[in-house]
């Protein structure tokens, strides 16, 4: 029953190849013998035939012991016709000789014959059994534990992206004014998720609640550009020389969301497993802050009276002005909506292998955080600049319409399965 155990999974496995591959003739090796399935092409609920070397190597020897019977029993008939003449001892005793060795031969063509008569009986059940399963798919045995819930922790660390109007804005050359530069989110959240929803498979919901993270930061080198009909406090129009040196900008947003996830796929005590998760995370800024350095040149030429000022702080030009600002609050919306797509796997930790179980596992990810409503959408009030892409003492980097955000990110955490202690 061992060998046809070994033999009847691995031609469930040469079927699964076959059927991916779409040939209607098996192949493959048990022990080192050839074991074949044909079906008919088209239709694999219908097989042709079932061979196993084994039994055809059984065969191939039967016929030759056979044939080596037979030229026994012609010998034997001819030395019992020579005994009739001749009797002496020697004839007598190779007469003897000859009937032990045919009567061995025959015992052991009889004790192959039995074990191909066997071998057969073993394909014979093979064959049923494949064609019962085409008729009833294979299932994977269903873990106990997939009807237990799970609490867990995670941290995640990720590079924000973000995308804003005025990040958007290009020079007279075509070039960038604003650079992006590279920042990192950190999350922190405790999850909870619910035993499977449907019987044969992993479909699972979960809630939580998680602090984030997240920071952005720009800048610009050094960038000069004109500006006309620019208009001063006096309603006077000129032409404005803007020139900004090392400017750098960064927002750091903190929120509070609470996670509701869909999954597909869960922890098990016995295995390990993969999952994909959809969430979406309604949120609340709970604090934020800016920070901004550099410095600019504003000069300002009239046309109308031919006059160039580059040094008087009532009409605003003055050289080498600081845009230092620190800490100062920055206008964002406080209700943040983000949708998210996760998958990894979770490891059990115990030698599932040798078929330990543990209720603790380690969960190992990504996932890609976006959102939906805009971080920011702060319209900007400067109007002597209103044609400027980029403004004087004010936020640049959250400024604009539709302030959004990209955050891919790796996940780490530990997950414990709820209830494993009555599963035996």
């Amino acid at each position: 029953m061992s060998c046809l155990k070994h033999v009847f999974e691995l031609l469930l496995l040469l079927c699964s190849m076959n059927v991916l591959f779409g040939q209607n003739v098996v192949t493959g090796k048990y022990k080192g013998h050839i074991v074949k399935m044909k079906y008919y092409k088209g239709s694999p609920d219908e097989i042709q035939y079932l061979e196993y070397g084994l039994v055809k190597e059984l065969n191939k020897t039967v016929s030759r012991l056979e044939s080596e019977k037979l030229s026994l029993q012609k010998e034997l008939n001819k030395l019992k016709g020579k005994s009739s003449v001749e009797s002496d001892d020697s004839m007598q005793m190779q007469l003897v000789i000859q009937e032990r060795d045919l009567l061995a031969r025959k015992r052991t063509v009889d004790s192959l014959n039995k074990r191909v008569e066997g071998l057969n009986d073993s394909l014979q059940f093979v064959q049923k059994r494949l064609q019962e399963l085409s008729e009833k798919p294979y299932r994977p045995k269903r873990s106990p534990s997939a009807d237990c819930s799970n609490i867990g922790v995670s941290y995640s660390m990720g590079i924000p992206i973000l995308f804003s109007s005025m990040l958007n804005q290009k020079d007279d050359s075509g070039q960038l004014v604003w650079n992006r530069r590279m920042t990192l989110s950190h999350q922190l959240g405790l999850y909870w998720g619910s035993q499977s929803l449907v019987r044969n498979g992993s479909l699972s919901l979960g809630v939580g609640l998680e602090y984030s993270r997240m920071r952005f930061a720009a800048g610009m080198g050094n960038v000069s550009y004109t500006l006309d009909n620019a208009v001063d406090i006096d309603n006077d129009s000129y032409t404005a020389y803007l020139t900004y040196r090392n400017v750098e900008e960064s927002a750091t947003l903190h929120y509070l969301g609470i996670p509701l996830t869909l999954s597909i796929g869960q922890p098990y005590t016995d295995r390990i497993s993969g999952y994909f998760q959809l969430t979406l995370v309604p949120s609340f800024c709970v604090a934020s802050s800016l920070n901004a350095s550099g410095y600019y040149d504003l000069a300002g030429y009239y046309q109308q009276y031919d006059l160039m000022l580059d040094d008087f702080e009532g009409l605003g030009f003055c050289p080498n002005y600081s845009v230092d600002q620190v800490n100062e609050s920055v206008n964002v919306d406080k209700f943040l909506l983000t949708g998210r797509l996760a998958g990894g796997i979770y490891l059990p930790l115990c030698r599932a292998q040798h078929g330990k179980t543990s209720p603790w596992a380690v969960k190992l990810g990504v996932k890609l955080d976006f959102s939906v409503t805009p971080v920011a959408n702060e319209e900007l009030s400067n109007t002597s600049f209103s044609n400027a892409i980029d403004h004087l003492k004010q936020n640049n980097l959250l400024s604009g319409a539709a302030c959004r955000y990209l955050n891919p990110a790796i996940e780490v955490g530990i997950t414990h399965i709820i209830g494993t202690k009555n599963l035996k």
